[in-house]
Formats: C-alpha cells, sequence, structure tokens
C-alpha cells in the first residue's frame, strides 16, 4: 500500500540532495615534552597546499611564516582545533596566535578568528574575543583545568567577504605559566 510510494519519494528526495562527502580530520602527533605528554593536534579541515605552502595542523607551533588554514567552503566558522593527550595535562592559560602572520599583506588577506569556544574534557566550556593582531594572546579560563583534550571551535570572524580562509598560526596551553606560578 504505502510502502512502494514513500520508498519511491525517498528514492526521490536523495537523488536530488546527494550527502556530502564528510571531511575527516587532520591530525599530527607531537612528542611529549617537559610539560606534556605525548599528543596529537587535530584540525577539521585543512586548505589545499598552494606552491611550496601547506596548511596543516603542524603549522600550529607559532612560526610566522606557517599557519593552519582551514578548507571548508565558507568563512570558517565551525572549524575547529582540537589537542589530545596521551596523559591528563593541567593549565589555566591558553596561547593563541590569530591570522597568518607571515607578513602584514599575508594576515589581512585571511580571515581570523574574533570569537571562539573553548572546551575542555573536564567540562569548560566558554566563548570569548580575540583580539585581531598577529601577536601569540593569552585567553585566561576561570579555573585551573586537568584533562585530557581542549577544543578550540571557530564561532566569528575578522575579515571581509571576499576572503574564504580562515587561519591561525598557534594554539596550546600555557604550561609554563603553572611552573611559574609554583616557583
Amino acid at each position: 500500500m504505502l510502502r512502494r510510494p514513500a520508498r519511491v519519494l525517498l528514492a526521490a528526495v536523495v537523488s536530488l540532495f546527494p550527502a556530502l562527502p564528510a571531511q575527516a580530520e587532520v591530525c599530527t602527533d607531537r612528542p611529549g615534552g617537559q610539560y606534556a605528554s605525548n599528543h596529537t593536534v587535530c584540525v577539521s579541515s585543512v586548505l589545499k597546499p598552494q606552491g611550496a605552502n601547506t596548511y596543516g595542523p603542524e603549522n600550529l607551533m607559532g612560526e610566522s611564516a606557517a599557519a593552519w588554514c582551514e578548507g571548508s567552503p565558507g568563512g570558517g566558522q565551525g572549524e575547529y582545533i582540537r589537542i589530545a593527550y596521551a596523559e591528563p595535562v593541567t593549565f589555566k592559560t591558553l596561547l593563541i596566535g590569530n591570522g597568518y602572520a607571515k607578513s602584514r599583506r599575508t594576515f589581512r588577506t585571511n580571515l581570523r578568528a574574533r570569537t571562539v569556544r573553548i572546551e575542555t574534557g573536564d567540562g569548560l566550556s566558554f566563548s570569548t574575543r580575540v583580539k585581531d593582531t598577529d601577536e601569540v594572546q593569552r585567553i585566561r579560563l576561570a579555573r585551573v583545568v586537568k584533562t585530557n583534550v581542549v577544543r578550540l571551535t571557530i564561532v566569528d570572524v575578522y575579515g571581509t567577504d571576499k576572503q574564504e580562509d580562515l587561519c591561525m598560526h598557534f594554539f596550546a596551553p600555557d604550561f609554563e605559566e603553572m611552573d611559574r606560578d609554583n616557583q
């Protein structure tokens, strides 16, 4: 009775609106050090290489000549950076390098984060405004966190609708601050 027409209708809807291909996270592993265990840095998407320039999560180390740039259509809203640690880490401040700091022109011709959402594995979640500067910024958390994961999600951006690629050149907890506070 209604089963056959329902299947035909479903097939018609699927053919009109095919599923978009899912974009997988792109990740890079980093060795542990003085303050943190081995960890993985993942991003929601990556801009395709342009010439010798690449834009993956390995570029989130703060070097001005490199940056992570997202590769999804649109202005970067909803794109994210996620750091997962092998063992819990403790911190109360995050460091964020906004934009592509290679040059003034490169900084201005790419989108930058205006508002970001910060989430940690121990339940901290808040949104905050980021300055429109290429200098590394300190984002103070409401409390000390002990977590295996921290995620930054882009909520809003600086730039124009002619620009499509959001970039950042650094994202990490400030472990040295905890060390300084304990001295």
